[in-house]
């Protein structure tokens, strides 16, 4: 039923769209054989871990079976897990995100081994702030070539935003910040309203 719907979103919006699906890894290995045929058969791009992330065998064997593209994501907890995916052949796709790889310079050593490997590249959020977001933007402008795009849509979720310049979005882009540093500074009054320790906000100036 769910590879049928899907069907009929891809039927409906024809080259119009890319059609990705991402499973969470709720899918066994024999489910997945049944469901990445379908998929791709409807004409599906891609299907982002369909089975749990220690199953990396299950992984190889998917991306090795199929012309649809597979994408390792929870498989991805940094630089180590991204060598293991590699040498076992376990993905076509990596999605990168800075928290879940650990960090900024974690998040890039993913990026290194993806293009050693000659994996695609996608940049993935954890539904960051746009703090988080201002970072990750700075990261995946140094990267040459994000073969599946990048999705950096988690200030978009929030009802306030605690950066003094929020990033901008603009016809399906995002703007990368063009401040010092990563680009973005918070907004103190708005830092203070959230906050729930009773500590006060200070900011650094330059010269004082």
């Amino acid at each position: 039923e769910d590879v049928a719907h899907v069907a009929r979103i891809k039927a409906a919006v024809g080259d119009a769209a890319s059609v990705r699906v991402d499973v969470n890894t709720a899918w066994s290995l024999q489910d997945a054989r049944w469901g990445l045929k379908g998929l791709q058969d409807a004409g599906c791009e891609l299907v982002e871990q369909p089975v749990p992330a220690r199953y990396r065998r299950a992984m190889a064997e998917l991306t090795r079976g199929y012309e649809i593209a597979v994408m390792a994501d929870e498989a991805l907890n940094g630089p180590e897990d991204a060598l293991a995916v590699a040498r076992a052949n376990a993905s076509d796709v990596f999605a990168v995100k800075v928290a879940q790889s650990g960090g900024l310079k974690r998040a890039s050593e993913v990026i290194a081994i993806g293009q050693a490997a000659g994996q695609g590249l996608y940049g993935g959020t954890m539904l960051e702030t746009g703090l988080g977001t201002a970072a990750a933007l700075q990261l995946f402008a140094t990267v040459e070539t994000l073969h599946w795009g990048c999705e950096f849509f988690g200030p978009l979720l929030l009802t306030e935003d605690i950066l003094a310049e929020p990033i901008t979005y603009r016809d399906f882009c995002v703007e990368i910040p063009g401040g010092t540093g990563i680009g973005a500074a918070l907004d103190p009054d708005k830092i203070a309203f959230f906050r729930r320790d009773g500590a006060r906000f200070t900011t650094a100036v330059a010269g004082e």
